[in-house]
């Protein structure tokens, strides 16, 4: 089994996960993504299936990564880990560096970027 995130673009302050909507978030080219997340994580490999789907997978020292990014634009794309770890490093890293949050689908709870002059 996995620990899933959901990772979205915001376009408007988000509170919580009551404010999660079309109207609050940006649709995410997957190209611009995936190459984001390429440039961040260099040691990131990625398969494309037929369908155009993108998947990605990174052994951190913390735990492994799996990144699920659908071929069409879309306001959410995935990042799995193990269960049997108690960190997961990268997923606020990727969240201040993207300027996204990721809601925790374990907790319920989002992880936004760092605002500047925060920490």
């Amino acid at each position: 089994m996995s620990y899933d995130f959901f990772m979205m673009k915001p376009k408007a302050e988000i509170r919580s996960t009551q404010d999660l909507s079309e109207d609050t978030l940006l649709v995410q080219d997957p190209e611009v993504v995936v190459q984001a997340l390429t440039a961040l994580l260099p040691e990131l490999t990625w398969k494309r299936a037929p369908d155009g789907n993108w998947s990605g997978a990174l052994q951190s020292d913390d735990t492994w990564y799996e990144f699920r990014i659908d071929a069409r634009p879309d306001h959410v794309w995935l990042v799995r880990t193990s269960r049997r770890t108690n960190t997961r490093r990268l997923i606020p890293l990727i969240c201040d560096a993207l300027g996204l949050l990721a809601f925790d689908g374990q907790t319920n709870l989002l992880i936004q970027p760092v605002k500047p002059g925060k920490s």
